[in-house]
């Protein structure tokens, strides 16, 4: 019953195997999920390279403060400088994750070409002739088509199953962490780009100049309330880049882990898969008795 049984799953396999090896369903999907990662990529790294440009622009912005008729201009490039810094690495592992994905695209053309299409729907109906013969004749599959169908639909599925299964993942667990960093750093540095062209505008517009006794206590005045406001925009500008920090951070384990880490996990697997069948013995199929 259980050699049955046995049988019956191997038939089922080699079957199933040769349905998704023939057919071109399985590329099509595999190719509108890569699609997304790439796009999804590439807007990232526009992201990342226009964040680099605002910060840029913000750490050439110089705050002028007058306080008490005593000149005292204030920078927030010590602020953003650190920010600006991590902002290149992450444009540096963005890159390397486009060009991953680039790799992953090789690899789906060639696994969804003819000759490697027509190579898995033979091997894996060689093999099961083989099989359903060996049921009928009690004759063993040789291992030699065991490690060539092994191979062959590894080259044929696994870089699809990968993709299905890196897709699955980030919809299931990641989407909802990178849709938060994306708008959490897209709102950073639209506000970090405003504040820049605030602080621009105000520096083009002539500061009023009296001699009397009103217009020096009003100076006072004034050079008081923009102290308050310069220290407030430092406080909100580290707060900013305390929140760019944070999420880049974590968009970089993102694509790290979609791009990098989960790739090398399969071709792990298809080197062991690999090792497996090159191990493998005849099996050999009894007929029911």
């Amino acid at each position: 019953m259980r050699r049955s049984v046995k049988q019956f799953s191997l038939v089922a396999f080699l079957t199933l195997g040769a349905v998704l090896s023939a057919v071109s369903i399985v590329d099509q999907q595999a190719a509108a999920r890569y699609e997304g990662m790439f796009q999804r990529a590439l807007v990232t790294f526009a992201l990342a390279r226009t964040l680099n440009g605002v910060i840029s622009a913000v750490q050439g912005t110089e705050l002028a403060l007058q306080p008490a008729g005593v000149g005292l201009t204030l920078t927030p490039g010590e602020i953003l400088d650190p920010v600006n810094d991590l902002v290149e690495r992450f444009s540096w592992i963005m890159l390397a994750a486009t060009v991953s994905l680039g790799v992953q695209q090789v690899l789906l053309d060639i696994s969804g070409s003819l000759a490697v299409k027509v190579m898995a729907s033979i091997a894996c109906l060689v093999v099961l002739f083989l099989v359903l013969r060996g049921r009928a004749r009690a004759g063993p599959v040789p291992s030699v088509f065991l490690r060539l169908l092994i191979v062959v639909l590894f080259i044929r599925l696994a870089v699809p199953v990968m993709i299905f299964a890196n897709d699955f993942l980030y919809e299931a667990v990641l989407d909802a962490r990178y849709q938060e960093s994306a708008h959490a750093i897209a709102t950073a540095g639209a506000e970090l780009k405003e504040a820049q062209e605030q602080e621009s505008s105000d520096l083009a517009q002539p500061p009023e100049t009296s001699d009397s006794f009103f217009g020096s206590i009003e100076r006072v005045m004034d050079s008081a309330a923009q102290s308050i406001d310069i220290r407030s925009r430092l406080e909100n500008m580290k707060q900013q880049a305390g929140q760019i920090v944070q999420h880049l951070i974590q968009m970089s384990v993102i694509f790290i882990f979609q791009t990098a880490l989960l790739p090398l996990l399969f071709l792990w697997a298809l080197l062991q898969g690999a090792r497996w069948a090159f191990r493998l013995k005849p099996v050999r199929s009894h007929p029911d008795r």
